[in-house]
């Protein structure tokens, strides 16, 4: 029979490591490598785009750069099998042997190579084009050292391969055998037989020339190395595996000298099990740079003679149990590899450094278990269950696609692939793993899982979990949003846990709308260990609405006492947090201060941690709720407003939620009463007071200032109170500004609330303390204005009435947008209900579909010069309100002015002052 053979050489070239490789200390180990932060139902889900890290490694030029090197056609005629010349036998021990003939085949029926000589190398295989069936292919292969010929040595047909679909699978690849460490060589000779009908075609001979180069471990530094015949060992520093309380010590890709991957592997949804390999190469290695430099061939092989990304393992242990970073990306992700067709993806493949048909020393056990345990332990899986895995089919798989099969949860290569992998010993030592392994993570959960992740309210979610060893638990409900501990669950378990919240806090009530965080903790229930904790987010559902107290009618000619700002409403504390469309009716008459007498107050409304674009209302309770908005407010952004609402039934008023889920805050700042109090009086014009561009410089996180308020700009020295606008501009980041009584105790009262990188304004009425009030801001930085619009005190003229809200103007519906610098004029002194003798009114302005990325709006009476002072500052992408008090001309017209862009105006009447 004739046979022909064609051959190219793939030659690896070799260099040195760069120089921050170069001289490293101290040398890793087991014990002292560098450490690596790793991070955290069986089928993992399809691949996401999240790829590793960009690494940034060897160059290739550096570490092995592939150079094909064509050798003319090598024609052999081999005589039939009953002719064949027999095998050249191997040279006896230092006895130098000649070059081996073209016909000293491995077996008979083979084909032999010419002698390849080369400059050198180490690591050898041989590959074909990925298309081509091999049946029954035997590959055997003698290299030349000093001289002297090796025995033949087979090359075992690769039994990984890169699951479908991936870029591993999508490069130009090539199938091929696995590599051989061969040692210093200088030429080689190559020996192909098949005894089946398919011989691939366009065979490749690569020859991978690893460089020594200095190295970040030697074998002097390796801990508990002791010397057991030709294998160095660890000694028994895992005999008696205990709980996983920080990561294993892992030498990275950086220190035993990994290249860059050619690609990008794809990364699982989640890991869900783990495969156990050998390299099937020699164990003869006696140093961890030795190690190192087999690695670093394997590499070399995999991306240049195979076409893969990158190594295919995710994780290496040699012979001493020192753990080798290898995939890019696999210590914190489940980047998917090559290791074990149809069974790569969400696996985590751990390659043993060697042949093991013996069994693996206890070091090297201890560590793969390790490494396993720590990266099962991320996923919440125990290392000594099983699992479900449906596979994709793939090269050498024992299963075709879509087969579904039951596994251990940490099985050996050869249970899913035709391949004696990871040896007979390494197979063999796989129960002591599994039993290491889940050692090693008790204690723990198992597979943890919520029953629901929306609840309506009064309704209840269930956490379950496995265990492994016996755990005390807790399970811990906090508010997502404030942090704030709503309810706890615990017990005692060494099987399972199942816990059940019903949606109430620790006293009972049922919480508000929004999301809750649900966290499982575990420790030993004896001889100490602490449980990887679990997390989750449910969202809790649904309105709230009480029956609607009884209306009263509003009373007028009201007067105006201050008081030191009285929270009355904070639905954080309990996770009282208002749903969509709901209403919650707030006490304010004869609580904090405020008597029972009071008919209308002076309050602050913040909205704090909205989950959607949503607006707050505020009226009378019992009175119909107006089609107003009081403050309007994006996602995850506080925003406040002031307001001064009538006292409807039950001293009460009523805040509505629109959208979303949101917490709602509520300070009074002063209360009116028909006698008793002061009256108001308007200012000609808005006074500035306060403006930290031109005096004091920006506001820091933490800063209080004192303004005096009274006897300037036309303020009286005796008036206890002023309508105050207060603006935050260009903020550095989240936070507010609270204007309070000066030397008064800071609460968390906010007049403002910043937004990042634009203006801010908000309409406040602000009590006084001799004639003082205070500045504070808190979080980023921000210049602030005080504007000053009229005041309350001795000698004011004006009393204020309350009055269901009116609308007295939207451009939506007629007159159309404001655009840039416009100016428009509305009746609102003529708006129903608002007497001839009134002579301002409290109006609530919004903005909306602004086009400017920050504007601002000024209103005044119409016969008078506009003010250099905002009464509302806003931008594009949100609707805005404020309230302002504005007079009129003889007419009743009150102008407005846009600054920038165009925007909508709506305006409504919420009160007026008359004499």
């Amino acid at each position: 029979m004739l046979l022909k053979l064609s051959l190219v050489v793939a030659l690896a070239v070799g260099g040195a490591l760069p120089e921050a490789a170069a001289d490293p200390a101290p040398a890793p180990s087991v014990a002292d490598a560098a450490f690596v932060t790793l991070s955290g139902d069986d089928q993992p889900e399809a691949v996401t785009d999240e790829a590793p890290v960009d690494e940034t490694g060897v160059p290739a030029d550096e570490a092995g750069e592939v150079t094909q090197v064509p050798l003319d056609d090598v024609l052999v005629e081999v005589p039939d099998v009953a002719e064949l010349a027999a095998p050249t036998p191997a040279p006896s021990a230092g006895t130098p042997s000649p070059t081996p003939a073209p016909t000293a085949a491995a077996a008979p029926g083979a084909v032999v190579s010419d002698v390849v000589e080369t400059d050198g190398f180490q690591m050898l295989g041989v590959t074909w084009p990925d298309d081509q069936p091999v049946e029954a292919l035997e590959v055997q292969v003698r290299t030349r050292q000093d001289e002297r010929w090796s025995d033949w040595q087979p090359l075992e047909v690769g039994d990984e391969a890169p699951d479908a679909g991936t870029p591993d699978a999508d490069e130009a690849r090539r199938s091929g055998t696995d590599p051989l460490w061969v040692g210093e060589s200088d030429a080689v000779q190559v020996s192909l037989r098949s005894t089946g009908d398919a011989v691939p075609s366009d065979l490749e001979l690569a020859l991978v020339d690893v460089p020594e180069v200095d190295t970040p471990a030697p074998d002097a530094q390796v801990r508990g190395a002791a010397t057991s015949g030709d294998v160095l060992v660890q000694q028994a520093a895992y005999s008696t595996p205990t709980a996983l309380t920080s990561q294993p010590a892992v030498i990275t890709r950086a220190q035993w000298g990994a290249r860059a991957q050619r690609c990008t592997p794809d990364v699982a949804t989640s890991l869900v099990g783990a495969v156990v390999h050998h390299t099937a190469g020699p164990n003869g290695y006696s140093s961890v740079a030795d190690a190192m430099r087999q690695i670093r061939g394997d590499q070399a092989y995999h991306m240049d003679a195979r076409g893969w990304c990158d190594l295919g393992y995710n994780v290496v242990v040699d012979k001493w149990g020192n753990t080798y970073e290898g995939r890019a990306g696999s210590l914190s992700k489940a980047v998917i590899g090559v290791h074990a067709g149809g069974f790569n993806t969400g696996t985590l493949g751990v390659a043993m450094l060697g042949s093991y048909e013996a069994t693996p020393s206890a070091a090297t056990r201890a560590s793969v278990a390790r490494i396993i345990a720590w990266r099962l332990q991320a996923s919440y899986l125990d290392p000594g269950g099983s699992m479900r895995y449906t596979t994709n089919g793939g090269e050498n798989s024992r299963f075709s696609g879509t087969t579904t099969v039951t596994l251990p949860r940490i099985f050996g290569h050869r249970d899913v692939s035709y391949t004696a992998c990871p040896g007979t010993g390494g197979y063999g030592a796989l129960p002591d793993i599994r039993n290491r392994a889940r050692a090693y993570v008790s204690p723990s959960f198992v597979s943890p899982s919520r029953s629901a992740s929306s609840v309506a309210r009064a309704g209840s979610v269930r956490v379950t979990a496995g265990a492994v060893g016996s755990v005390a638990w807790t399970l811990t409900v906090t508010d997502a949003r404030t942090g704030v501990r709503v309810a706890t669950r615990s017990g005692t378990t060494a099987s399972s846990v199942s816990a059940t919240w019903d949606t109430r806090n620790g006293s009972g009530q049922v919480v508000g709308a929004g999301p809750y965080r649900l966290t499982l903790t575990g420790r030993a229930t004896s001889g100490g260990g602490t449980a990887r904790s679990w997390s989750t987010t449910v969202q809790v559902t649904g309105s709230t609405n009480p029956a609607t107290v009884a209306s009263v009618p509003l009373a007028g000619d009201l007067q105006y006492v201050p008081v030191t700002p009285v929270r009355v409403l904070d639905t954080r504390p309990g996770a009282q947090s208002l749903g969509s469309r709901s209403r919650v009716d707030v006490k304010v008459a004869g609580v904090s201060g405020v008597p029972t007498g009071a008919r209308a107050v002076a309050v602050t409304v913040t909205a704090v941690h909205p989950t959607a674009t949503t607006y707050v209302t505020a009226w009378p309770a019992g009175a119909v709720r107006p089609a107003t908005s009081t403050v309007n407010v994006d996602p995850s952004r506080a925003a406040a407003a002031g307001a001064v609402v009538g006292v409807g039934g039950d001293g009460r008023i009523s805040l509505y939620n629109n959208a979303g889920s949101t917490h709602l805050v509520a300070d009074v700042t002063g209360y009116f009463v028909p006698s008793s109090g002061t009256r108001y009086s308007q200012l000609a014009s808005a006074a500035r007071l306060m403006d930290t561009r031109d005096v004091g410089g920006t506001m820091r996180s933490g800063q209080r200032r004192t303004i005096t308020v009274a006897g300037r700009s036309g303020i009286p020295a005796g008036a206890t109170a002023v309508i105050a606008n207060v603006t935050s501009v260009g903020a550095a980041g989240d936070g507010y500004v609270s204007v309070v009584p000066a030397g008064t105790a800071l609460g968390s009262t906010s007049s403002v609330n910043h937004l990042r990188g634009t203006d801010v304004s908000n309409r406040v009425v602000v009590p006084l303390s001799g004639g003082k009030a205070d500045v504070y801001l808190a979080g980023g930085a921000a210049d602030v204005l005080v504007d000053v619009v009229g005041w309350f005190g001795p000698g004011g003229t004006l009393t204020f009435t309350p009055m269901q809200p009116v609308r007295a103007f939207d451009t939506r519906a007629a007159g159309g947008a404001l655009g840039s610098g416009s100016v428009r004029s509305f009746a609102v002194g003529r708006v129903s209900g608002v007497p001839s003798d009134a002579q301002a009114a409290l109006v609530n302005v919004t903005a909306a579909g602004q086009t400017a990325r920050t504007t601002f709006v000024t209103a005044w009476p119409a016969d008078d010069a506009r003010p250099g002072t905002s009464d509302l500052n806003t931008g594009a992408g949100r609707d805005q309100a404020n309230v302002t008090v504005v007079g009129w001309d003889a007419q009743g017209r009150s102008s407005l002015f846009n600054n920038a862009g165009r925007t909508h105006l709506i305006g409504d009447v919420y009160g007026y002052f008359a004499p």
